[in-house]
């Protein structure tokens, strides 16, 4: 657990002990008095795993599969080798079927190590 989420833990067990207010737990963690009385209803009703985030643990919902990434690295290796970022997009979305943002499509490029830095200025 992270020491911040074991820290909310810790004060929300007394606030229920009775040794905090709602006010003084608001004011150590740094939150609202009204954020306090929610972590609270959900302290009281699942313990201390219903005060963690629900989707702790998941992937999100707009994460590119791996197996796009590798398409996309190998099409820009091979068939599409020497276009950039913006011209590669383009062609996967017309002629692959692979609808992906240019700063997606960059990301994906530069974390295979196959795109370099910008230029450092104009000639």
């Amino acid at each position: 657990m992270k020491t911040e989420l074991q820290q909310r833990i810790a004060v929300l067990h007394r606030v229920v002990q009775g040794q905090l207010t709602p006010a003084a737990a608001a004011q150590v963690l740094g939150l609202s008095e009204r954020q306090v009385r929610r972590l609270l209803a959900r302290y009281r009703d699942g313990g201390a795993a219903a005060v963690q985030h629900g989707n702790r643990g998941r992937q999100p919902a707009h994460t590119i599969r791996p197996e796009v990434r590798q398409r996309v690295v190998a099409l820009a290796q091979s068939t599409y080798q020497g276009y950039n970022d913006y011209q590669l997009s383009t062609l996967l979305a017309e002629r692959e079927g692979l609808s992906l943002s240019r700063s997606s499509v960059r990301r994906i490029l530069q974390s295979a190590g196959l795109l370099t830095s910008q230029p450092s200025g104009r000639a």
